[in-house]
């Protein structure tokens, strides 16, 4: 498993950090001591080379040797603050390109299983989801878990699981999220946001999800929400019953643009927010 944690040096870059560590720490020690598949922490930083405004101001090869040894500082400083990153196996890379462009090319490259990053970086605005994040999250061909600065538990005990009740089909992402699931030994709280909640059952769930098989040996219970607008739905029952971490599957375009757009992240930035897992079909 290759987990690819970008920082950005923000708040909440180093609390994803210490959340990548914590996951690669956990399945070590539940592994044997193979050192071909010891799963690898990856930890990435995307520099650019100030340029200022002048059009007509080149990039020369000493700018960008002094831009990347600068970014390797700050890098290694970052990892001696999380003791955590010391203790996994782990790499560290440093590319000269835009955020976005550059994590997701290090995704495909490292055939990464799981990004780890800040819910929003250096330069975000109010929205606790930053730009980056939502397009990696909208983009990456593997889950995304947004981490807030905020976030002090790394070992979820309660997932909260919301879904729209059509039927999953099995993947590596699926397979990944039971796994960890079963690492945290965490308790699932599936949650449907619905206008009558009174038309739904937990056989008619259960039936849809085909949840019976996937959640089998896991302790999970289920609970409906009325409301019209599922992320209000969401941040109502986030804020009534707190949990430690909050699962989607968007299942389209449409889905992850209406889920993950700025003004709905603002719906979900309940008083303490709480980590994201974002997991594609």
């Amino acid at each position: 498993m290759k987990i690819l944690a970008p920082i950005d040096f923000s708040e909440d870059a180093t609390q994803a950090l210490r959340y990548a560590a914590s996951i690669i720490k956990l399945i070590q020690v539940s592994q044997s001591d193979d050192e071909v598949s010891a799963p690898e922490l990856i930890v990435l930083h995307v520099f650019q080379v100030p340029t200022g405004d002048d059009i007509s101001f080149f990039v020369s090869s000493p700018m960008v040797e002094r831009a990347e040894k600068n970014a390797r500082e700050r890098l290694s400083q970052a990892i001696e603050s999380v003791p955590d990153v010391q203790a996994v196996k782990h790499r560290v890379i440093t590319k000269l390109s835009l955020p976005y462009e550059g994590i997701r090319d290090t995704i495909n490259n490292e055939q990464v299983d799981l990004v780890v990053m800040g819910g929003r970086g250096v330069n975000a605005s109010a929205n606790w989801l930053g730009s980056t994040t939502r397009r990696i999250i909208r983009h990456a061909s593997c889950p995304v878990l947004a981490v807030p600065h905020t976030t002090s538990v790394f070992y979820p005990q309660h997932v909260a699981f919301a879904t729209d009740l059509v039927a999953t089909k099995p993947s590596p992402s699926l397979e990944l999220f039971k796994q960890l699931l079963q690492f945290w030994q965490a308790k699932v709280h599936v949650i449907h946001v619905h206008p009558q909640p009174s038309e739904v059952s937990v056989e008619k769930a259960q039936e849809a999800l085909q949840l019976t098989h996937f959640l089998e040996n896991i302790s999970h219970s289920y609970h409906f929400v009325e409301d019209k607008v599922a992320a209000r739905g969401i941040k109502q029952y986030l804020e009534e019953y707190p949990a430690d971490l909050l699962v989607v599957i968007p299942r389209h375009h449409a889905a992850l643009e209406s889920l993950f757009h700025k003004s709905v992240s603002k719906q979900l930035a309940i008083k303490s927010p709480v980590p994201i897992l974002s997991i594609h079909e």
